[in-house]
C-alpha cells in the first residue's frame, strides 16, 4: 500500500507520532515459537548484561591504576575492564558474544559468581535469531541505568541516599533482573526497517504474519518502529502488536477552534468548569474478583514455599487468571482515559489543570521504626484510590489531543470562592457543597475549584497564544504541550516566536 503523505503546503507541521495496536494472528505454529523465543532472548540478554555490568563495574572499582592498563603487552595486562553501560558498549559487546568471540574480560566473567551461571551455556543459538530485535534491549537496559542516575543524583543533591529493596538489596530504581513469570509480559522491538503490506507485517527471520484489520485509522502511513508482546500464558498466548506510525498533521482530529475550560481531578472522578462530570468506569465486580484471586494465588505461592516445590498447575493457573483481570482493568482505565480526554479536546481549546505532584501524595504514611507513621492502612486505601484515578494518564492524553493545556499552583483552589475570592477552610462545607462564608455563595465543590482552576490560567492562556493572528487555531501547532504557571515544577518551556511575539509553549513528545 503506497505511503501517505501531505499536500505540500507551505505552512505544513511537520508529522507527529501515533500508534495503534493490533492483534497478530500466525499461519503456523512455528511463527508463534519463534516470536516466543526471540522474546525470551531479549529476556536472556537483559539478564546476562546486567550482571556482566555488575562484574564489571565491582572489577573496575578493585582495580589499582585503573586507566594505565594499555601499557602492558596483550598477555601480560591485569584485568581490568571498561566499566562503561552505554548501549554503543554493549552492542559491541554483545556482537562478539553473538559470533562466539569471547575476549580475556568475557572469559574472566564466566568464571565469577555473576557469570557462573553462564560458564556452561552454549550461547551459539543467538545466531539463529534477528540481531536487531535482540540487541534492541540493550537500550532499554541503558535507559534503565539513566533513570537510576538521574534518581541517585538527586538523592544526593538533597543530602540524603536512595533506599535499598528488600528483594535483591539493590538501590532502589536500580535496573531489576527480569524473571520468566515477571510482571511484564514477554515481547521485542522492530527498531527500525519495518516493512508493512496492507494488513500483514514482516518480522525479521520470522516471515509475514497477518494483523486484525480493527481500528487502523493510522494503517499506510509510515510505520517507524514496531513493539510485539505477549499476553496470557505459556498454553494459550496472545500476540500483540504496536506499530508506531509517522503521522502527518491534517490526517490528525484537530481540537476544538476556540475557547477554554478548568479541570478539577478528585479521587474516581473529574468535574470540568462547565459541569460536565468525567467519571472512571465501575469496576466494583471487577476489583472483587480481583481480590479473590489475589488471595488464591498467596495460598497457592505460600504453599509452594513450605513445601520447596515448583508451583501447582493450579496456582499457575491461578496467577494466569489474576494477570488477565489486571490487563482487563487496565484497558478499562486506559479507554475511559481516552475517551475523557477527547470529550475535554473536542469541548474546548485549552484545558487548565492544576500541577498535582502525585508522587509525593501518593507517599507511605508508615514512616519509620523510630517514628511510625498513624493511620497508615486508611493512607494506604486513599493512595490505591488515587493512583487508580488516572490522573497522570489523563494528563499524557490531553497533551496530544488538547490544542494548549495549562498547569496552575493547586493551592486553595478547593476553599476559595469563585466570585468573591474569599478564601477559608469553613467555605467547604461538605465533600460536595461548596458555601462562601463571605457573600454566600453556593455551588458544586468541584465545579468551583475548576472555575477557580481556569481564572487562575488565564492569564498564562494570553501569553501562551498572544493576541490577533496568534489566537487563532492556525497559529498553534497539533499538539501544543503544557505550559505551567511561572515558579511551579518542571523546566522552563522554550519560546517559540509568534507573529505577534514570543509564545512560550513546550513542544510536545509524542512517542505513543
Amino acid at each position: 500500500m503506497p505511503t501517505r503523505t501531505a499536500a505540500p503546503n507551505a505552512t505544513a507541521q511537520p508529522p507527529v507520532l501515533r500508534s495503534e495496536r493490533y492483534r497478530v494472528r500466525f499461519d503456523h505454529r512455528g511463527q508463534a515459537a519463534l516470536c516466543a523465543q526471540t522474546a525470551g532472548a531479549n529476556r536472556f540478554v537483559w539478564n546476562l548484561f546486567l550482571a556482566y555490568n555488575d562484574w564489571s563495574y565491582r572489577v573496575a572499582r578493585r582495580a589499582r591504576a585503573y586507566g594505565r592498563w594499555t601499557e602492558f603487552p596483550e598477555a601480560q595486562r591485569p584485568l581490568l575492564v571498561d566499566p562503561g553501560r552505554t548501549w554503543q558498549t554493549m552492542y559491541k559487546r554483545f556482537a562478539a558474544i553473538r559470533s562466539g568471540c569471547f575476549d580475556r574480560e568475557f572469559q574472566a566473567f564466566l568464571q565469577s559468581p555473576e557469570g557462573s551461571v553462564y560458564a556452561d551455556r552454549d550461547l551459539s543459538w543467538l545466531r539463529d535469531l534477528p540481531a536487531a530485535p535482540v540487541r534492541h534491549v540493550l537500550k532499554y537496559l541503558d535507559s534503565a541505568y539513566r533513570r537510576f542516575h538521574k534518581a541517585h543524583a538527586a538523592a544526593r543533591a538533597d543530602g540524603g541516599a536512595l533506599p535499598r529493596r528488600k528483594s535483591d538489596g539493590k538501590l532502589k530504581y536500580f535496573p531489576r533482573r527480569k524473571g520468566r513469570q515477571g510482571g511484564k509480559a514477554d515481547g521485542f522491538t522492530i527498531p527500525d526497517q519495518v516493512r508493512m503490506d496492507g494488513h500483514r507485517l514482516h518480522i525479521p527471520r520470522i516471515g509475514w504474519v497477518r494483523l486484525d484489520r480493527g481500528h487502523a485509522r493510522y494503517r499506510g502511513c509510515r510505520a517507524k518502529t514496531v513493539r510485539v508482546r505477549k499476553e496470557g500464558t505459556d498454553k494459550r498466548p496472545k500476540w500483540y502488536a504496536t506499530v508506531v506510525y509517522e503521522v502527518p498533521a491534517d490526517l490528525l482530529k484537530p481540537p476544538a477552534r476556540d475557547g477554554a475550560l478548568g479541570l478539577d481531578r478528585n479521587v474516581g472522578q473529574a468535574t470540568d468548569s462547565e459541569g460536565a462530570v468525567y467519571a472512571q468506569p465501575d469496576m466494583a465486580k471487577l476489583d472483587a474478583n480481583i481480590k479473590r484471586k489475589e488471595r488464591k494465588a498467596a495460598k497457592a505461592r505460600e504453599r509452594s514455599r513450605r513445601s520447596g516445590q515448583p508451583l501447582s498447575n493450579r496456582g499457575r493457573r491461578i496467577c494466569g487468571q489474576l494477570r488477565k483481570l489486571h490487563r482487563k482493568q487496565k484497558r478499562r482505565r486506559e479507554d475511559a482515559a481516552h475517551q475523557h480526554s477527547r470529550q475535554l479536546a473536542d469541548t474546548a481549546h485549552t484545558v487548565v489543570i492544576e500541577d498535582l505532584n502525585t508522587q509525593g501524595m501518593t507517599r507511605s504514611a508508615k514512616g519509620t521504626a523510630g517514628n511510625p507513621g498513624t493511620n497508615v492502612k486508611r493512607k494506604a486505601g486513599l493512595n490505591r484510590e488515587i493512583l487508580a484515578s488516572g490522573w497522570g494518564r489523563l494528563e499524557r492524553h490531553l497533551d496530544y489531543k488538547a490544542g494548549l493545556v495549562v498547569q496552575v499552583d493547586p493551592a486553595y483552589t478547593s476553599q476559595t470562592c469563585a466570585v468573591c475570592g474569599h478564601v477559608g477552610q469553613a467555605n467547604r462545607k461538605t465533600q460536595a457543597l461548596f458555601q462562601c462564608t463571605a457573600c454566600g455563595h453556593t455551588a458544586n465543590a468541584d465545579r468551583n475549584a475548576a472555575v477557580n482552576i481556569l481564572a487562575r490560567g488565564l492569564p498564562l492562556v494570553r501569553q501562551a497564544r498572544g493576541a490577533g493572528a496568534s489566537a487563532r487555531r492556525e497559529a498553534i501547532p497539533l499538539g501544543t504541550s503544557t505550559t505551567r504557571e511561572p515558579g511551579r515544577r518542571g523546566p522552563p518551556a522554550p519560546v517559540r516566536s509568534g507573529p505577534d511575539g514570543p509564545d512560550r509553549v513546550s513542544n510536545v513528545n509524542h512517542s505513543i
